[in-house]
């Protein structure tokens, strides 16, 4: 007797191939049949008849460490209830382990409280850690650079010497080995303006040869974003390494046309290095032409060097302080309507536009930003409404797109909070296939299920997930096409969205139907060993 069986599905099998009326059973975890089952019996039988049966979704660009939510995690049903049965954290250069000294600084920027008694120092002790505790999805993990060089460094602004290079690297290779699938780079952030092209490439010829992958934010998104799309891509040919662009985008209306230009140079060097079927470029996106970013992000290079500490010391020196404001309007990144997103303890902020926190201090745009970041010891979150809708377009038709939620774990209490998240936390997965398949009908279902199960799978590195084939884990989203749509908004993002009936994580029913289970059946997917 199965443990599972799913009738009548119309069954999207993780591949480009198109969909079969199949039954589908489980048995301990894993997918053990496929195929006309009416005489079989189960424990527990779904009926999914008029609904799409697909592999369940995977979230590459995932933030669920990163604010640490992965560490109070329960049922995650922001997460869940859009059919993400899988993340990958690790992302943007910081990452929960391995760790040197024990200490979380690289994620101050996202976390609001960095008060967890950290128990582990590598990724086996980490990944042990996260088994104790049982998790509601599967988690892999990238190593984040930033985190171990920052540890190294102290915030210093400088080269590597060669044998703190020689340090980390013995540390990379023990954390692969030991289960992460790669390493990701933060560029755009003041923990990594230091690292240049040897110091990546010495990475990323230890990562290929342990078969890993790199995965970076841009060094700039918005002036220098082509020239930042080149550094990546240089990377990608000197060392002929898999590499994955996080949250690709570019600010700023005047820079939109640089995007079409960097879909060529990324689509001229993947034909020029194909490598069977296999990608060496790839990117992950989200559908929204907004986006939330630490406002750090805004200031000028030169202010962030050596870290939150010294910038706020030097914007009370008054020469620094009016070159930044200067360098500020040169930036032309402060407008009025511009968003604050999330303001740590000073939760009065949040919601509050740059024009009416300029009012209140009867101060200028630039002079009223740096107060707020004083304010807030620069831990501010803002909403930014500077992407290009046809951009994002361009980026989905692309073979070389994924999907990411950019995103950590949530649930309608959490807006009790007097937090303000973006609605792609809330809506990512189900906006993509309804906007892009049905709405648009720019992708076929098969191609869009594809971005978002099998072909991520395989760019990750993940054995026996993606797809749903037999002796594959059982990770499996049944969701109605008629009724599919996110429901998260600006005003409002704590909004499930609709459409996503059930959601099975390695053979476990962890929601159906608005109900979630009170089991949690996610697993650590470590490299080599899932």
């Amino acid at each position: 007797m199965y443990d599972l069986l799913i009738k009548n599905g119309l069954v999207f099998d993780g591949s480009l191939a198109e969909p079969q009326n199949l039954d589908l059973a489980i048995k301990n975890k894993k997918i053990v049949a496929l195929g006309k089952l009416k005489n079989e019996k189960a424990k527990i039988e779904i009926n999914a008849e008029k609904r799409f049966v697909s592999p369940g979704f995977i979230d590459l660009n995932s933030d669920v460490d990163h604010d640490l939510s992965l560490l109070e995690a329960h049922e995650a049903e922001n997460l869940i209830r859009q059919g993400i049965t899988t993340v990958v954290g690790g992302n943007c250069g910081a990452s929960l382990a391995p760790l040197i000294s024990g200490s979380l600084v690289s994620l101050s920027k996202w976390a609001k409280s960095l008060n967890v008694n950290v128990g582990w120092r590598t990724v086996a002790e980490f990944f042990n850690f996260l088994e104790k505790k049982s998790l509601p999805l599967n988690f892999a993990t990238l190593i984040g650079w930033g985190t171990l060089r920052n540890e190294i460094t102290k915030d210093e602004f400088r080269s590597l010497s060669s044998e703190e290079l020689a340090a980390l690297k013995t540390l990379v290779n023990q954390s692969l080995k030991e289960g992460a699938f790669g390493v990701s780079f933060g560029l755009g952030y003041d923990s990594e303006q230091a690292v240049g092209i040897s110091e990546i490439l010495e990475i990323a010829q230890l990562v290929k040869q342990l078969n890993g992958y790199l995965s970076f934010h841009l060094r700039n998104e918005s002036s220098g974003f082509l020239a930042s799309v080149r550094e990546v891509l240089e990377v990608a040919e000197k060392g002929l390494i898999s590499l994955e662009i996080s949250h690709f985008k570019v600010e700023g209306q005047e820079n939109f046309p640089d995007f079409s230009k960097a879909l060529k140079m990324i689509r001229e060097l993947n034909e020029k290095e194909k490598n069977g079927s296999s990608d060496l470029i790839n990117f992950d996106l989200f559908p929204y032409d907004f986006n939330i970013k630490a406002a750090s992000l805004l200031l000028p290079d030169w202010a962030t060097v050596e870290g939150r500490e010294v910038f706020l010391k030097n914007i009370h020196d008054p020469v620094v302080c009016q070159k930044l404001k200067d360098d500020l309007k040169k930036k032309k990144c402060l407008t009025p309507d511009l968003v604050i997103a999330d303001s740590g303890s000073r939760w009065w902020f949040a919601g509050k536009t740059l024009g009416e926190i300029s009012q209140n201090f009867s101060l200028p745009l630039e002079d009223a930003f740096l107060k707020l970041l004083e304010l807030c010891e620069n831990k501010v979150l803002i909403l930014t409404k500077s992407l290009s809708q046809e951009n994002i377009d361009q980026a989905f038709l692309s073979s070389y797109s994924f999907v990411g939620s950019d995103s950590g774990i949530y649930n309608l209490d959490s807006a009790k909070k007097g937090i303000w998240v973006h609605p792609r936390s809330f809506g990512t997965f189900p906006r993509f296939l309804s906007e892009y398949v049905k709405e648009k009908k720019l992708l076929s279902w098969p191609l869009a299920l594809n971005k978002i199960t099998g072909k991520a799978a395989e760019k990750i590195g993940f054995k026996n997930r993606g797809y749903l084939r037999e002796n594959y884990f059982a990770d499996v989203v049944i969701f109605n096409p008629e009724k599919l749509k996110d429901t998260a908004t600006l005003e409002n993002p704590f909004q499930y969205p609709e459409g996503i009936e059930t959601v099975i994580v390695n053979g476990g029913i962890a929601y159906q139907k608005g109900l979630f289970s009170r089991d949690q059946y996610g697993q650590i997917i470590r490299k080599n060993q899932n």
